[in-house]
């Protein structure tokens, strides 16, 4: 017989970050299909922004699908991700102009509120533990 651990069960604050990515990656598929449907004017300036919206996208996925490994450095790596996420967008308002409290942090709410959920120390525990 092999010796089994029962793992402890995934916190409730884990299991809201989890739904909270897959609805960016939900979101992020359609806003991709959205831009590559306006293909039909092509239009230069639109392109970064399908690569954009199709790489952040296919990493959110990536590491969406890696969850259950419970390896420390991807809850660093999801945190880092979210905040260069963050940091992209707020590049984009201070180069038109627009910064504020309010489009700073309405912007990008979802992304905050991965980001303050795995900093909590059950998100921290969580991952430290090896999967069994």
């Amino acid at each position: 017989m092999a010796n089994t651990v029962k793992a402890p069960p995934m916190p409730g604050t884990l299991k809201a970050t989890r739904f909270i990515v897959t609805l960016e990656v939900a979101f992020g598929l359609v806003g991709a299909a959205t831009l590559g449907g306006s293909f039909s004017t092509f239009d230069w300036g639109i392109l970064p922004a399908l690569f954009y919206a199709a790489g952040s996208t296919a990493l959110f996925g990536w590491l969406l699908s890696r969850w259950s490994s419970r390896r420390k450095y991807l809850r660093w790596v999801i945190i880092a991700v979210h905040l260069l996420v963050l940091g992209a967008g707020i590049l984009d308002l201070a180069l038109f102009s627009t910064v504020t409290w309010e489009a700073v942090f309405g912007h990008g709410v979802l992304t905050w509120t991965v980001v303050v959920l795995l900093l909590l120390p059950s998100a921290g525990r969580w991952f430290s533990e090896s999967r069994a």
